[in-house]
This record gives C-alpha cells, sequence and structure tokens, in this order.
C-alpha cells in the first residue's frame, strides 16, 4: 500500500512541475524543484523531499504558496505541502561538503525516468550561507551535454559551451548565453560545470543566479560577514550565473558594483566566468558600463527558437526518458503547437503522461488537444533576411555582395560564402533549398555542405568561432 501512495504522490508531483515551471524563475526551478522528491501523498498533503535545509528553507520561505495552488490544480482538492531534507541514506549520492574524485559521467541520469531512482553526480556546486561561507548544492543532474538535443538553432552555443568546458579560463572568457526563456541557457552552463567537475574535481565551481546571489550578498552585509562572501567568491575557479538580467533590479548600483568586482577579479586571474541571460550584453538594464563592456568582450551565442523538426527530436528524447511511447502524430502536433518556449514544450509532455497515469487513460490524439489546448504558441523572434546577412559579410570580410552570391569559385569568394551560407542557417527561418536559390541558385547538398564546414572549423579554429561570433553579434 505504501508504494501506491508513494507513486500517486509522484504522479502528483510531476504533474505540477509544468505549472511551476510557468510561475517560479528558471533558477528555482532548476535548482530546487526538479531535484525535489515525492515521499508520499496522503490525499490532502504531500511530503516533499529536498536535498539540503538551504532548499528547505528556500521554498518555504518564497514559494509555499505557489506549491500549494498548482498541487490543488493538479489534485482538483485543496494540498498543503511539507517540505522535508531527505535523509542520507535516502540521497543515491551523498553530496560531499568538499571536492571529491567524482564517477564518470555515465548516461545513467539522463536513463532514468524517476526522481527517486536519479543517480546524482557528486558536483561541487557551492552556495554562501548566512555567515558568507561557501556549501555544496547540486546540479541538475538532467542538464548535461549528453542530454542536449543539438540543432542549427544552437549548435555555435554548444559549441563554445564544450570549448569552455574543455579549457575553462583559457580561449572563451567570458561565455555569455543569451536566449528567451525555456531555451536551453541553464542546461547548458549547468552542463558545463557537470563536465568540468566530471573532468576537473579538484576545480571549485560555483553555479548560482543572479537573485540568489545578490540576496547572500544583502544577507552577508547585514552580518558582517561581506568580507568572507568575498573572498570565497572571488577565489573559485568557474563561475556560472543564470539570470543575469536581474542583477540591477534586486538592490541596483550596489549589486553591480559587487558583481563588477567578483566578475573582473575572477577574469583578470584566468578563471572562468559564464554568464546566461534573456538578452545580449548590450541589452541590459544597467547602470555600470564597465560592467557592460566586460561582458561583450568573450563570446557571445544566442540560443534562437528550434524548428519543428527540432522540437519534435526533443520530445521523442524525453518521452524515452519517461518511458512513454507516444505517436509520431502526437509530438508533431505537441511540437507545432509550442513553438516558442522548450521548459513549457517539456512541461507539456510531463503534464499529458501525468494525466494518462494518473487517470489510467490511454494518449490520445483528442486527449492530448483537451490537456494543452490553451498553450501558446507566440515568438516575437526578430526576422533577419538573406540579404542582411551578406550585406554584413561583404562588408566584414571585404568581398562584394555580388561576388558572395555569384558562381565564382576563388578561395576568399568561397570562404566569405560558406560563412554567409552559415549564418543564414543559423539566423533565419529559410530552408536549405530557399537559401540556396539566394546564392546563385545552389541546391540543398551543397548548401548542408557549406553549413557543416564552418560547423566543423567553429570547433577546431578559434578564429573562425570568433569571427562568428563578432558577425553574430551584429545583428543582436
Amino acid at each position: 500500500m505504501a508504494s501506491e501512495t508513494h507513486l500517486s504522490g509522484e504522479h502528483i508531483w510531476r504533474a505540477c512541475l509544468p505549472l511551476l515551471a510557468e510561475r517560479v524563475s528558471p533558477a528555482t526551478y532548476d535548482g530546487f524543484l526538479t531535484n525535489a522528491i515525492a515521499i508520499d501523498f496522503s490525499g490532502e498533503n504531500l511530503r516533499l523531499g529536498v536535498v539540503n535545509e538551504f532548499a528547505k528553507d528556500w521554498l518555504e520561505r518564497h514559494h509555499a504558496h505557489t506549491m500549494r495552488e498548482c498541487l490543488a490544480e493538479v489534485a482538483q482538492c485543496p494540498v498543503s505541502v511539507d517540505v522535508e531534507v531527505l535523509p542520507e541514506e535516502q540521497l543515491p549520492v551523498a553530496v560531499p561538503a568538499a571536492p571529491a574524485p567524482v564517477p564518470p559521467p555515465a548516461p545513467a541520469p539522463e536513463a532514468a525516468p524517476r526522481p527517486a531512482a536519479v543517480s546524482r553526480p557528486a558536483p561541487v556546486s557551492l552556495i554562501p550561507d548566512a555567515t558568507g561561507e561557501l556549501r555544496t548544492s547540486p546540479l541538475n543532474p538532467k542538464y548535461t551535454f549528453n542530454d542536449f538535443v543539438v540543432a542549427d538553432c544552437n549548435r555555435f552555443a554548444h559549441a563554445a559551451a564544450l570549448q569552455v568546458a574543455k579549457s575553462p579560463g583559457q580561449a572563451y572568457n567570458p561565455l555569455f548565453i543569451h536566449s528567451a526563456s525555456g531555451l536551453g541557457k541553464t542546461h547548458l552552463i549547468q552542463a558545463i560545470g557537470h563536465s568540468i567537475i566530471a573532468n576537473r574535481p579538484d576545480c571549485k565551481v560555483v553555479y548560482i543566479s543572479a537573485e540568489a546571489f545578490v540576496n547572500h550578498m544583502i544577507s552577508c552585509m547585514r552580518d558582517n560577514t561581506i568580507d568572507r562572501f568575498r573572498q570565497n567568491y572571488r577565489s573559485v575557479d568557474v563561475w556560472l550565473v543564470d539570470d543575469i538580467q536581474f542583477i540591477a533590479a534586486i538592490e541596483g548600483p550596489a549589486s553591480e558594483e559587487e558583481f563588477f568586482h567578483t566578475f573582473n577579479t575572477l577574469y583578470e586571474t584566468n578563471r572562468q566566468v559564464v554568464i546566461a541571460s534573456d538578452c545580449p550584453p548590450r541589452h541590459l538594464q544597467l547602470m555600470n558600463d564597465r560592467l557592460r563592456s566586460r561582458l561583450e568582450m568573450g563570446i557571445v551565442a544566442d540560443l534562437r527558437v528550434p524548428d519543428v523538426e527540432t522540437r519534435v527530436a526533443i520530445l521523442e528524447k524525453k518521452a524515452q526518458a519517461e518511458g512513454v511511447p507516444l505517436s509520431r502524430d502526437i509530438l508533431e502536433y505537441v511540437a507545432s503547437k509550442i513553438e516558442s518556449n522548450i521548459r513549457v514544450l517539456e512541461g507539456a509532455l510531463l503534464k499529458i503522461c501525468a494525466y494518462a497515469s494518473l487517470n489510467q487513460v490511454q494518449i490520445t490524439r483528442s486527449l492530448v488537444e483537451d490537456i494543452i489546448g490553451d498553450y501558446s504558441t507566440a515568438t516575437s523572434e526578430r526576422r533577419i533576411s538573406s540579404k542582411e546577412i551578406v550585406d554584413l559579410v561583404s562588408s566584414e570580410m571585404d568581398v562584394s555582395a555580388e561576388d558572395i552570391v555569384s558562381k565564382k569559385r576563388s578561395a576568399d569568394i568561397a570562404w566569405a560564402r560558406q560563412v554567409a551560407i552559415y549564418l543564414c542557417r543559423e539566423l533565419t527561418d529559410n530552408s536549405l533549398a530557399r537559401i540556396g536559390e539566394h546564392f546563385g541558385g545552389r541546391d540543398h547538398s551543397t548548401v548542408l555542405h557549406s553549413y557543416n564546414k564552418v560547423a566543423e572549423m567553429i570547433e577546431e579554429d578559434q578564429q573562425v568561432l570568433w569571427l562568428i561570433n563578432d558577425l553574430k553579434a551584429a545583428f543582436e
């Protein structure tokens, strides 16, 4: 009987997650809620297990009401929630208090469909407590490079992230990743953390949201422990900062100044900084121009709305991880309905799976239409034309626009053409055939060859990556 109660609690919680994803910050959702485990469900109360006291305190103080609302919506009755720290024996892998050897990154975490069965790696991702000391907090075990679906919409950012993970603090520092909400920024920066920790267990890695950084800074100022706070932050090896757009909104110039000096210390001592934001550096609402210029010094990579084929691939991977077989027709319908937010896309799939399991019904197209009928498909991405791209490449690479779209094959013209084709594939919604038409009537296989050649060179040649970075920045 206990197992049935646990199963019901798990399904209730998993059905609740998509609703919570829309009402809390990505950092809270990814850092605390997706790592939480439903211990049991009585019908009126859900006992929720979290990994440490900090997560418990954060959820109780900031999100208790929201969790009750979402649980009531799923269960169709009032539900209270008790947050508890899981005993060490219930954690598949203990979270260490200091850097320690880490198990190799096997695919087991990605394949495990149930939160209770996930084998957490032992990443030393640190957060400060009230005294300014840094203590451990786990990264999301699902946010690894192995679990990231690579496509044209995110290939450049993925390649840059891989290079940072291989050589932190060297070529691409800082790395600034930006996109609209729910397109994979948090996944990528946590994947960097997982990879560095697995391959360099002595590295001191910090992953934190800008909101949490400022809140802890304020606490330490109040408790007269700010010097220890600064010393700890400025001695890390890798600093992963999420949702930087909130840095000025929370506390104004004081938070910007603290962030700037921390950033500067790490950068000047060749420690890696990776930052995620909902907009590029030049669009951040910052009062500190020095900080903005620092953020633009490195690689600036964007993640765009994926095309429908990529969204179907993401859904297929998620459905396999959940152990739920879904027809291609259903996956294509969900992918066509939700186009602008991957988190909402995955949340919708979880909602479908949880609803079917809770109600013991078969998943059909009509059922899916009812469950996600009110999801929005709106996207506000600016449309960039192939002509704009060719004109920019012409100007920056000193090759005429007429030559780029001509049949000429000299080395300098061919290279400029390949770069322009790569950018057209990255920055526009045009098909391969349509891009080929713009470049002198070339067929789709030629366009694909050009794109793949530049994509390969980005991973191998730092100069090419910087070239593409600078060209893409012109459209931000």
